[in-house]
Order: C-alpha cells, then sequence, then structure tokens
C-alpha cells in the first residue's frame, strides 16, 4: 500500500514516497519487545552522521539521531520542526533564529541545547574533520548560541537551502560529550536523541540498538532493531524464508519470483529515487575528453539491461534524476548506437585507445550491481576499449573511493580506476547535484570542472523564488544529458524486499531508507 505526501510521527527522510506493510488478516499482536532483524546487501561504513555518506549506515543512523527540521511530504517545499519548535529570519534574509524543544536528553544524559547544536554545526564545518557533506555548509558564516534554547545561524547571503540541508541526516544532532569522549572513533559509539540508542557493531556481523526510554516522541513497538550485512542476494532470501531475519531487503529480481507464493513471507515492490550509474574519472585518459564520455553512452543498450538483467525491475534513465527526485527534468533517453561509439572513439584515437579501462564495482549494495556492471564491460570492448575489473566489499569500496588526501579533506577518488559504478536515491535537487558537480567539492569523485554548471549552482544557491530555482537545476541536468555528462546512467531502480507475513509497520522511502520506529511482530491467531 502507498501513501502520498504523508507526514509520519517521528520519521525522518519525509521527503519521499512510502510504501508501508500492515498486518495481514488472521494475526494478532505478538510481544511488542521481539526484537526485529533486518539484513541487507552492503555493511554500515560509520555511524558518525556527519562523515557517512551511505544509505547502508543512514538507515540506522535515522533511528538514533534527531535534526533541526525535517521534510513534510515528498514534494520537498515543506520543512517542519524537529528539534528546532519554531523558526524566523531577519530582514536582510541572513540571520536566523531557531527556538529548541525544552528537556531534551542525549541518550548520555548530555542536556540537549543550543550550544550542542552549534558544536555539530561547527565541527561540520571544520575541514579537520574531512565531511564530504562540508560544502553543503559554506554560505553559514556563524552559529551562535544566544541562550540554552535559542540557536541564531548568520549565513553569508540569504538561503534558500539552510533549511533543506538542516533537514538531511547529516546535519543530525550528536552528543558533543560522546564526540569529545570518543574522538574519531565515534562512529563506532554514536549517540543521539532518537526512539533508539546504539548497543553495539561488530563490523560485517551485525549492528543492534535498543529503544530509548527517554526518547521525548512517541515510543517505537519493537525494544531491539539487529541490522546485519550480507552480499549473498540468495542468503538474505533464505535467511527470510526461515525467519532468521524480518526483512531483507536489496534483492534480486530473481529473488522476486522465488518469494512469490511463499505463505510466510510478502514481496514488496516500492518505488525508488534511485539510480545507478558509473562514475567516469574525467581527470585522466580516456575521459578526460568529453567524446569518449559520449562514446560510451552510445555503447550501453539499456533497455537490455533493464530487460534481461533486471527482469523487468528497473526503467531506462530519461534524467539524471529518477522519479521523486525535487525539481526532476526528462528528455530522451540515451541511444544506443555502438557503431556511433565507435566513430567517436576513433576520432580521437584513430589506431584505438592503446590503454586499459579500469572498472570497479560494488557487489550487494544495489540492484544486480555486479552483474550489470559486467555487462556493461561487454558493451565497451565491443566498441574497442580494452577493460580491467575489480569487485569490491561495499565498506572498503567506500572508504577507497572517498581516502583522504593530505589537505585536502576528501578528494575526487583514487586514480587508479577510470569508472566505478554508484548509485544515488538523494532527493534534494541541490545537494545531488552539487556534490556531483561542483568543481572541487569534496564528494566530486570524478573530478568534474564546467563554468557554466558552477554558474547556475552559485545562481540556485541564492534564488528565493522556488521555481526559478528548480529551473537552473533543471538547465544543469540539461548540460549533463545532452552535452557535457560526467556519467553514464545505467538504470533507475526499483526496490525489492522480502519480509515476514507477520511484520507490521515496516515503512519504506523511495531514497532507500527504511523506518522501523513503528514496525512490529505478529503471531499467527490460534
Amino acid at each position: 500500500m502507498k501513501q502520498h505526501g504523508i507526514k509520519f510521527a517521528h520519521y525522518w527522510v519525509l521527503g519521499a514516497l512510502a510504501a508501508t506493510v500492515f498486518a495481514m488478516p488472521g494475526t494478532t499482536r505478538a510481544q511488542a519487545s521481539d526484537p526485529i532483524t533486518y539484513v541487507q546487501g552492503a555493511d554500515i561504513d560509520t555511524l558518525d552522521p556527519a562523515v557517512t555518506r551511505s544509505t547502508t549506515s543512514q538507515i540506522v543512523i535515522s533511528h538514533l539521531f534527531n535534526r533541526l527540521v525535517a521534510w513534510d511530504g515528498r514534494e520537498l517545499k515543506r520543512i517542519v520542526p524537529d528539534l528546532a519548535e519554531s523558526w524566523s529570519t531577519s530582514a536582510d534574509g541572513k540571520t536566523w533564529t531557531f527556538n529548541l524543544r525544552r528537556n531534551v536528553m542525549f541518550q548520555d544524559g548530555t542536556p540537549f541545547n543550543a550550544a550542542a547544536v552549534k558544536f555539530n554545526l561547527d565541527r561540520i564545518r571544520d575541514p579537520k574533520l574531512g565531511s564530504p557533506n562540508r560544502s553543503y555548509y559554506a554560505d553559514i558564516d556563524s552559529v551562535a548560541a544566544s541562550s540554552e534554547q535559542v540557536l541564531q545561524i548568520t549565513t553569508k547571503h540569504p538561503s534558500p537551502t539552510l533549511l533543506e540541508m538542516l533537514a538531511e541526516e547529516w546535519s543530525a544532532i550528536s552528543s558533543p560529550t560522546a564526540i569529545r569522549k570518543f574522538g574519531r572513533a565515534y562512529g563506532h559509539h554514536p549517540v543521539g536523541t532518537g526512539p533508539y540508542e546504539f548497543d553495539s557493531w561488530v563490523p560485517n556481523d551485525q549492528a543492534v540498538i535498543k529503544r530509548n526510554p527517554g526518547y521525548f516522541g512517541t515510543s517505537s513497538k519493537a525494544a531491539d532493531l539487529v541490522f546485519r550485512p550480507m552480499p549473498e542476494d540468495w542468503a538474505r532470501v533464505i535467511e527470510v524464508q526461515t525467519g532468521n531475519a524480518d526483512v531483507a531487503a536489496d534483492l534480486s529480481p530473481e529473488s522476486a519470483s522465488q518469494l512469490k507464493g511463499n505463505n510466510k513471507v510478502l514481496l514488496l515492490q516500492a518505488p525508488s529515487s534511485y539510480q545507478v550509474f558509473f562514475e567516469l574519472n574525467v581527470t585522466k585518459p580516456p575521459f578526460d575528453d568529453v567524446h569518449i564520455r559520449r562514446a560510451v553512452n552510445l555503447a550501453i543498450d539499456r533497455q537490455a539491461i533493464v530487460n534481461k538483467v533486471l527482469m523487468g525491475y528497473g526503467k531506462v534513465p530519461t534524467s539524471p534524476f529518477a522519479e521523486g527526485t525535487q525539481g526532476r527534468r526528462t528528455f530522451q533517453p540515451m541511444a544506443f548506437d555502438p557503431d556511433a561509439a565507435r566513430k567517436l572513439i576513433r576520432a580521437v584515437y584513430p589506431n584505438g585507445y592503446p590503454g586499459t579501462v579500469v572498472i570497479w564495482t560494488p557487489s550487494g549494495r544495489y540492484t544486480k550491481d555486479r552483474a550489470v556492471a559486467e555487462v556493461v564491460q561487454g558493451y565497451l570492448n565491443a566498441v574497442g576499449l580494452k577493460t580491467e575489473f575489480k569487485v569490491w566489499e561495499w565498506a572498503s569500496y567506500q572508504k577507497t573511493l572517498y581516502r583522504p588526501e593530505p589537505g585536502k579533506g576528501t578528494g575526487k577518488g583514487t586514480n587508479e580506476a577510470n569508472m566505478w559504478l554508484l548509485g544515488t536515491g538523494i532527493t534534494n535537487a541541490e545537494i545531488r547535484l552539487r556534490r556531483k558537480l561542483a568543481t572541487g567539492d569534496p564528494s566530486n569523485l570524478t573530478g568534474y570542472s564546467n563554468p557554466e554548471v558552477d554558474h547556475l549552482l552559485a545562481l540556485a544557491a541564492t534564488e528565493m523564488d522556488y521555481d526559478k530555482r528548480m529551473s537552473y537545476y533543471g538547465d544543469i541536468q540539461k548540460i549533463i544529458w545532452e552535452d557535457a555528462p560526467n556519467t553514464i546512467p545505467l538504470f533507475d531502480q526499483v526496490q525489492l524486499f522480502g519480509t515476514r507475513k507477520n511484520l507490521t509497520g515496516l515503512v519504506v522511502y523511495d531514497d532507500g531508507t527504511v523506518d522501523l520506529n513503528q514496525a512490529t511482530l505478529t503471531k499467527r491467531a490460534n
């Protein structure tokens, strides 16, 4: 069952379309203390919200933390309170005053107050932390705790995106006491104000969080949530079929047929704002030449990928944004024309490209990611490019791509690869574009730099008229779709989950996150 534009109490990631699993007929409520186990294809990379960029981590983080504000509905036009009860702006639009909730405590007993928020915002803006999300806060000039419950943020310009940035997961508010105590190890000892509190995390095994008895909002139903990484798709299917897991995420199309007709398991197909693509290293041959980037786009039959590899559980992209993303503009699908691709390659390299195109991919993070990457490798070989292939475990993959460069925080990834498979379900247009296209942005792994795109991003960053701001984002989408790409869009993802039929209250959002706060298990009636 789908719910559009509904705000659920204390459900974060509210800018997404949600699918909810309800109770089946003939069931009764089980004990609310029953733990719920969630298995997914990749492991957590960190539980520090300021530095993570991974949806697998954000799923856990969203249950541990609150932010100042949150989105209300999938249209991404209205922000509602979370830890901030209200806010106002000065006449010049540069000073924001937030009135904070009272009597809120972090899970370690530290009081939540304006000083704690200032600490978090100063921290994420500090280059020493090396947060890949730091650039989103570049327009903040200063943060001041006017009193215990009043916070002031001053921006360099009138900012149409400040609230949007504060609504993102990386703006979650951590306990300053815990950060000071654990330092760089804080990502393994997170402390927030959310409905669950951290219990344990053993990498490549499981993370456990427990219901927070001191939570200021609606109490969660399950006493414990257990998150387990399981890269093998077939293993996740077995876990949910045997009852060792209650939710199996990131399932392949083949798994859908296995689960159909099972009287204990429900197959859930949910919409997705995720697009899966190859990023291209545009700082070195062959992809430093835009003609070669256009050639590889022409070399790939995306409809065949959707039909044959994904078994119909996906869509051919018609935009750099998947459905459900703010400000989406659509175009003609990328043509499949291998002859044109060969001509473009020969125009740049008359004797063929002499080097090897190094292809990297994770396995189990996105729908059929490795299989799709192997098919793409075949398409590139068919147009005359010599390729090399490497498969990564997700956590190592993330750390390698975003590894720190001295003096620069995080950089453009690694020059050991020419192209790497990634996906994003970010629904915010500003963030989705800036992080991958702005010159010098820490999350711009490709090294892409386009003065026209930078100019449009600068215009959007100070445009207070919502529709006009969206038009700038649309112009950027047109440039990277039709003229100067830095990625190869492959498919728009469909989310497939297997759930126990006695699980109720699971909420799935189209950006890849889930909400288990009101999830619980039932038992069959006698």
